[in-house]
């Protein structure tokens, strides 16, 4: 693949971009970026109304999307602050809400449940790139991190269905990115109050939402406190957290309107927290979070057997990316602490903020927690791709070629193999979206692509 120009520094586009901005795209780059976002739009959209019925937990949240459109919220005499008509207030309502505009836009049905979400998807896509170039790679390996965070079945899946994690996923993406552009902006103050905006959103869209503010702080502190950051601390932190909770207030207007005080609130707030954090049941389906990134326990949503076929709907993520993603988490996370490498270490660190505190709890999980970390995980994947690529496998190459007749190629035999195993990536993708989709397959293609008795 000829060279892609522009990005970060350094010949494997690493390295944090400069205060002084990226360069301008090539048309060729912007045309591939459309191109790949245009197919996870086709993918996320297509069929979009295919299961005619709820499926899985939309049965929780569309029908509070209606609540929340008729503004049936009062309590109960029991319990007067807390919602009677609602299946679920263990989550704010800002998700909800945007299932609730759909159905305003495209009607009580299948489309207007989950075109919300499916927009969220596409927006997060796309966003993918510019948060990669954010993070330093050049816009070669940007547009990898593109293509593998479009080819993940589990984000593919998510962007289809009317359930709150991939708001989650497109908010914490959207805080981070606009806390580099804070960053790289000289700390600008006006991309700090948008930061705090996305973070309020990602946090009234679910409470795991707040896993994105160590990751936002993890992008901000340190370039900060390097310039003099203590004296500058207390109005960035104002700047940060004084949006965050408007954005997260404001998502409780439906509550407020229904007459619903302060201190009501806090007992829902209270609820919310207390019921997020101690879950329990007997879900067959429920997985610890160690297994996640091994793609063990990926859940039917749905699953039939038919004259057509098998047909389905399987949250499962990229078994390439993810798997990629534990061995580059650990490579590359050992290498930015051996040579302490902030820059090279954030895309590790990043990653970490957002799983590892999954670790520490005792409640109930499942395996698709792990949406708004993917996003992060192909920008990782792509780190160790655009390293493999600038690397010298010259020693390599002489196995079969003279040093003298390889010339450049051990360079250019890593970046065949780097896009080979993006490629492979996108190819495991495609393999899955029948079951993203719910398109009837032949039986022995479900069993081809479940080889593992956890994945049936």
């Amino acid at each position: 693949m000829p060279a892609l120009t522009g990005g970060g520094a350094g010949s494997a586009g690493l390295g944090l971009t400069p205060a002084g901005g990226l360069p301008p795209l090539s048309r060729r780059v912007v045309a591939l970026v459309l191109l790949v976002v245009a197919l996870s739009a086709v993918v996320r959209l297509v069929d979009l109304g295919r299961y005619r019925d709820v499926v899985f937990d939309e049965h929780y949240y569309v029908h509070d999307a209606r609540v929340l459109l008729r503004g049936d919220l009062a309590g109960s005499a029991e319990e007067p602050w807390k919602p009677a008509a609602p299946r679920s207030v263990a989550h704010p309502d800002l998700a909800k809400l945007a299932i609730a505009a759909g159905i305003l836009v495209a009607g009580d049905g299948p489309w207007g449940w989950r075109l919300p979400g499916a927009l969220a998807g596409v927006a997060l896509v796309a966003l993918v790139f510019p948060l990669a170039r954010r993070l330093g790679l050049s816009d070669e390996w940007a547009l990898a991190a593109l293509i593998l965070a479009a080819s993940d079945p589990m984000l593919m899946l998510h962007s289809r269905l009317a359930v709150l994690d991939i708001y989650v996923a497109l908010f914490t993406a959207l805080a981070v990115y606009l806390g580099l552009r804070h960053v790289q902006s000289g700390f600008h103050a006006g991309w700090l109050v948008a930061c705090g905006a996305a973070l309020g959103a990602a946090v009234a869209g679910k409470w795991s939402g707040l896993l994105a503010l160590p990751a936002v702080l993890l992008v901000i502190v340190p370039p900060l406190w390097r310039r003099g950051g203590a004296t500058r601390a207390l109005p960035a932190a104002a700047a940060l957290l004084l949006p965050a909770a408007a954005v997260y207030l404001a998502a409780s207007a439906p509550y407020f309107l229904a007459g619903h005080g302060p201190g009501d609130w806090l007992r829902l707030q209270t609820h919310m927290a207390t019921f997020g954090w101690g879950v329990t049941g007997d879900r067959s389906f429920a997985s610890r979070p160690v297994t996640w990134p091994f793609d063990v326990h990926p859940i039917w949503y749905a699953w039939s057997v038919g004259p057509g076929g098998t047909s389905g709907l399987l949250a499962i993520g990229d078994f390439l990316l993810w798997w990629a993603g534990v061995l580059a988490w650990v490579v590359l996370g050992v290498q930015a602490l051996l040579r302490r490498d902030w820059r090279l270490g954030l895309a590790p660190a990043l990653v970490a903020v957002l799983y590892l505190p999954w670790l520490l709890t005792s409640r109930q999980t499942y395996i698709y927690y792990m949406v708004p970390v993917v996003p992060f995980i192909a920008v990782l994947v792509a780190t160790g791709l655009a390293r493999i690529a600038g690397a010298d496998w010259s020693p390599v190459s002489a196995v079969a070629v003279s040093l003298e007749e390889a010339g450049g190629g051990g360079r250019r035999s890593g970046r065949v193999a780097a896009w080979a195993f993006c490629l492979a990536c996108a190819l495991v993708g495609l393999l899955y979206v029948p079951f993203v989709i719910g398109v009837p397959v032949p039986f022995d293609y479900y069993v081809l692509l479940t080889p593992f008795t956890t994945w049936k």
